[in-house]
């Protein structure tokens, strides 16, 4: 029974070489198109999100002015009314824009997938380095 020929070294790691770079650019790709779903994704949210405050802001308008009016029509000034109002409005803003700040972050839009593939990856090739 013989060895390994030693002549088949720098052969085979020239193929080990081909095979990670090709390895890194598969890896490469999937990241890209991971991150170019999640861009896509967030895109039409944001367009969504959009076109919810202009429809928003027109409705708030109406309902506020609505309000304004029964409420000096219940016995205070138009200036309390006024004031009533838009302090709860202000309330309300505030409550959305802290959800929303905690819907939309980086964390949701990190290729996790790919990543973890290419830790994965680099870890098998420092153990076949190693050994």
């Amino acid at each position: 029974m013989s060895g390994p020929d030693l002549r088949d070294a720098p052969r085979l790691l020239s193929e080990v070489a081909q095979r990670a770079v090709s390895l890194a650019q598969t890896e490469f790709r999937l990241a890209k198109a991971e991150v170019a779903q999640s861009l896509a994704q967030a895109s039409t949210g944001i367009a969504f999100y959009s076109a919810a405050l202009v429809l928003s802001i027109v409705a708030l308008n109406m309902l506020a002015s609505g309000l304004v009016a029964w409420l000096a029509t219940q016995g205070l000034t138009a200036v309390q009314a006024a004031a009533a109002t838009g302090g709860g409005l202000l309330v309300m803003a505030l409550v959305c824009a802290w959800v929303g700040r905690r819907r939309i972050n980086a964390k949701k839009l990190t290729p996790t997938r790919s990543l973890n593939n290419v830790k994965r990856d680099l870890e098998t090739l420092q153990e076949m380095r190693r050994g």
